[in-house]
């Protein structure tokens, strides 16, 4: 008896591909976003804001690649850009570090935000120069003591706004947190901020300019009056 023995050959190949594994540290269950023109991908932080994408496949040149956060509130942070990963490779990047998210309640004349549990926070106030009305722009500002307080267990932290500010101010937090300061949040102004009324001013004059010149014109149509030519009965107007 003669037995046919099959052989199945097996054959297995690999494309080379990019991939990146990004870790690093934001406030607490905070959703987390990576992006660029090319990938998207969404992890949320842990209750201590460690957060990781973990071998997050890349297409061809996606670019640079940048992480934003959203916390408890759906407030975002300053979002951080890292350069291209290089082609067909595994790169593993962290950990990083997210800025702080803050905002304002004018209302309360306070300042709140979210980070990393238990990290150290510094705010950062600049003082806008108000000057009287003038063509020329100016960008003076007065950097005042640094604010530095700590979040809580859950990230929290927030500070007290002077309610009588008589300025314009700029403010914007960072956090410290493995020995290493954050990006800067997002920069917020307060304070008595004074409306350039000049550049108002120079609206309604072009506006009434535009207007004037529109009823000069429909004035001047108005008078020419249509001419009657009288053909027997017929009356034609032209």
């Amino acid at each position: 008896m003669i037995t046919s023995l099959t052989k199945i050959v097996s054959v297995r190949a690999s494309i080379p591909g990019t991939s990146v594994t990004i870790f690093g540290y934001t406030s607490p269950t905070a959703r987390v976003e990576l992006s660029s023109p090319k990938a998207f991908a969404v992890t949320y932080s842990d209750n201590k804001g460690y957060f990781i994408f973990n071998q997050i496949l890349l297409p061809k040149h996606p670019q640079d690649l940048c992480l934003s956060s959203f916390d408890d509130a759906n407030r975002s942070n300053n979002p951080v850009c890292l350069p291209e990963p290089p082609d067909n490779s595994q790169t593993d990047i962290g950990p990083v570090l997210l800025s702080p998210t803050i905002s304002l309640d004018l209302k309360g004349n306070f300042a709140s935000g979210q980070s990393i549990p238990n990290s150290h926070i510094k705010i950062f106030f600049h003082e806008q120069e108000n000057k009287k009305i003038s063509f020329t722009k100016s960008a003076h500002a007065m950097t005042l003591p640094v604010l530095e307080i700590d979040t809580d267990n859950r990230g929290n932290y927030s500070i007290n706004l002077a309610d009588n500010a008589r300025s314009a101010y700029r403010l914007f937090s960072t956090t410290t947190f493995l020995d290493n300061d954050s990006p800067k949040s997002n920069t917020l102004f307060y304070g008595q901020i004074y409306f350039q009324w000049y550049w108002l001013l120079l609206f309604i004059v072009l506006l009434a300019g535009f207007l004037i010149t529109f009823l000069r014109r429909r004035s001047h149509h108005h008078h020419f009056l249509p001419a009657v030519i009288y053909n027997k009965d017929i009356v034609i107007y032209v």
